[in-house]
């Protein structure tokens, strides 16, 4: 099986428990900025090797500490991060995460403009790309600022040409509000999706113009076959050409919800590189984002083994509308 190709962020995520979650912590945890590794795309490489798929990482990060310490441990996770450029002359990008006492958590990026992200170029591609990959992810967050935004319009142009299926994350931020750059480039790349992910409604239904999840899928079809509303506690929608799949979420005590939807979205390309059906993939998908957030950090995606005994024994319940 060829890898998938994970095309994107990856920055130092600096968790930040604020008033009451201080009183969630463990008592033997000192309240305090804790670094954990994160980029939404670079979680999904993760959460992807851990489920045994074979997947590469595409993206640039500064030749400091912390851009060595995210290729270190994509590489001890089984990542290949040999297309991971660390340059020395950008920083590499930092999210601040303020949680909340529920696990919700308000990022803020710095720098706002110009991150590391941002720098990826058309020289990082190398000229046998198309020939190493399977698959094509990527996410929306590369979508805002050039030359990123025109490196991987291009390759996901590329990748269409060549008939390699394209998924996209619409990973839509704070910094994306009435960004006339990232709306139009997100429409630019609706054309060369298969598998459009996104929140039910500040993404899926905020893209398509409706509150209507139904039917802000159905106006999605017409440029993606495949739509996939993720819906957090209550699970998630994957809308085919045939039918509606649904899937209830998973119970478990919530620790913080950082980078659910990541693994969501790899556990759901790992199924599908296996030939799952897509109701199925659904709720592995669910399964392990539920998992995710009963988990500290974006990177706690289970293991392929944790993951079934989880799902089989997770309380659930699935259905398909023709």
């Amino acid at each position: 099986m060829l890898p998938v190709l994970c095309f994107g962020d990856i920055c130092a995520d600096l968790l930040i428990p604020y008033g009451q979650a201080v009183s969630k912590l463990n008592p033997l945890e000192t309240p305090t900025v804790a670094f954990s590794h994160g980029g939404s795309v670079a979680n999904t490489a993760v959460a992807l090797a851990r489920l045994h798929t074979p997947v590469m990482f595409l993206g640039t990060a500064g030749q400091d500490y912390f851009g060595r310490q995210l290729k270190q441990q994509l590489i001890a996770e089984g990542v290949d991060a040999s297309l991971l450029s660390l340059r020395e002359d950008c920083m590499t990008t930092m999210v601040l995460l303020v949680l909340d006492e529920h696990g919700e958590r308000v990022p803020f990026a710095y720098p706002a403009q110009g991150a590391s992200q941002h720098q990826i170029t058309l020289n990082q591609l190398p000229d046998d790309i198309l020939d190493r990959i399977g698959w094509m992810h990527s996410s929306g967050m590369t979508l805002r600022e050039e030359p990123a935004a025109s490196t991987q319009l291009y390759l996901m142009q590329r990748c269409k040409e060549r008939g390699i299926p394209v998924s996209l994350d619409i990973n839509a931020r704070l910094e994306s509000d009435g960004n006339e750059t990232f709306a139009s480039n997100l429409k630019s790349a609706l054309a060369y999706c298969d598998i459009l992910f996104g929140s039910e409604q500040s993404e899926i239904c905020a893209l398509a113009g409706t509150s209507n999840p139904d039917e802000a899928a159905r106006l999605l079809q017409k440029h993606v076959p495949i739509v996939v509303m993720r819906r957090g506690e209550k699970g998630a929608v994957v809308y085919d050409r045939d039918a509606k799949h649904s899937c209830d979420g998973f119970t478990v005590q919530v620790v913080d919800r950082v980078g659910a939807g990541d693994v969501y979205d790899g556990t759901f390309l790992s199924a599908i590189q296996s030939n799952t059906a897509i109701e199925e993939a659904n709720a592995l998908a669910c399964a392990a984002g539920a998992w995710c957030v009963n988990h500290r950090g974006g990177r706690s995606g289970p293991w392929k083994k944790e993951l079934e005994d989880f799902f089989k024994r997770g309380s659930q319940g699935s259905e398909s509308d023709i």
